[in-house]
């Protein structure tokens, strides 16, 4: 595939002031659960399901997608699958690493993106998680997939402080011009399976995959605040504090079925890093999309400085959003 995403024109490469803008001054647009397609008569069953992604290459490269979400499960004698549930298991991609190829090949075509984020959420249920070591395997699958040279890790981010959380309230993320063409890689899960990540690894050495956790713990670095509508205002405050913050401006295809926009809108202004929707705009069957308005990643309203400005981040390339209403 042949892109002029990242590939920025002289008068559009980041000068020198452009360079301290860190990857918590942006806003991107993710999508949730990236890799599903409608299962033929599930989604009429089921209408939370009612949703197609196109495949990921694709969802960068057309969509502006920056961050994506991918469910793990463990089959036997197959390794790490992605898909939704056993009863609705049409996906883009099959194996977890074939996944993670799609997605770094793209990344080496256009080494100047602003760092792609894959969140991934293992599926089987807890004990099945421990007694088979999946994070494990889920841990080294990136790294034997993805070059160590790409990857921002939290150990890299954490550096020489005490922590995680310290780090990143006192010394920030890594800067974007530092970050172009990188990955990193976020554990999706506030369950028992994080509580084992995070025991099992209580400083994130040699792991790949930040936790989501609470503003107070001490591997604060990315936090889930699912709806905006109810909390808004902690979202604003942990944006402010330095956290990657995710949220969502659709969820169950709600918003889809009622071609409603104004969680969107919440979700644009409430200082959030990753707006993760269902509908990036590759579904032509729904009239509801979600773009960002500036392009495929923004400067963040409260936490970008003034001189930031979108086409330095990253320059329109393949983008061509569709007006929301």
């Amino acid at each position: 595939m042949i892109s002029l995403s990242g590939c920025l024109s002289e008068d559009e490469k980041p000068t020198n002031e452009v360079e301290e803008i860190r990857l918590n001054d942006l806003t991107m647009k993710g999508t949730h659960n990236s890799y599903h397609v409608k299962t033929p008569g599930i989604a009429s069953l089921n209408p939370e399901n009612n949703y197609t992604h196109a495949n990921l290459d694709i969802q960068a490269d057309r969509l502006g997608v920056r961050q994506f979400e991918l469910d793990v499960y463990y089959v036997p004698g197959m390794g790490l699958r992605v898909y939704h549930t056993p009863l609705d298991p049409s996906t883009n991609c099959e194996g977890f690493s074939g996944c993670m190829n799609v997605l770094l090949n793209w990344s080496i075509e256009n080494p100047k993106h602003a760092p792609l984020w894959i969140f991934v959420e293992p599926k089987d249920l807890p004990f099945v998680v421990d007694e088979l070591n999946i994070l494990q395997m889920i841990n080294d699958e990136i790294t034997s997939t993805w070059p160590a040279e790409k990857i921002v890790t939290p150990s890299e981010v954490q550096g020489d402080e005490t922590d995680l959380r310290t780090a990143i309230i006192t010394k920030g993320w890594p800067t974007l011009e530092e970050s172009r063409g990188k990955t990193l890689f976020v554990l999706l899960d506030k369950s028992e399976i994080r509580d084992q990540y995070i025991a099992n690894n209580p400083r994130l050495e040699n792991q790949t995959m930040f936790a989501i956790v609470d503003e107070n713990h001490s591997l604060a670095s990315v936090i889930s605040f699912v709806n905006p509508m109810t909390h808004g205002d902690r979202l604003r405050e942990a944006s402010e504090m330095g956290f990657m913050v995710r949220t969502r401006p659709d969820e169950a295809t709600v918003e889809a079925r009622e071609n409603n926009y104004s969680r969107f809108e919440l979700a644009l202004n409430s200082g959030a890093h990753f707006i993760t929707t269902d509908f990036p705009g590759s579904d032509l069957d729904i009239q509801y999309s979600i773009w960002l308005p500036e392009g495929p990643v923004m400067c963040n309203k409260y936490t970008a400085p003034p001189h930031c400005t979108t086409r330095t981040i990253e320059g329109w390339g393949n983008y061509t959003p569709f007006s929301n209403p």
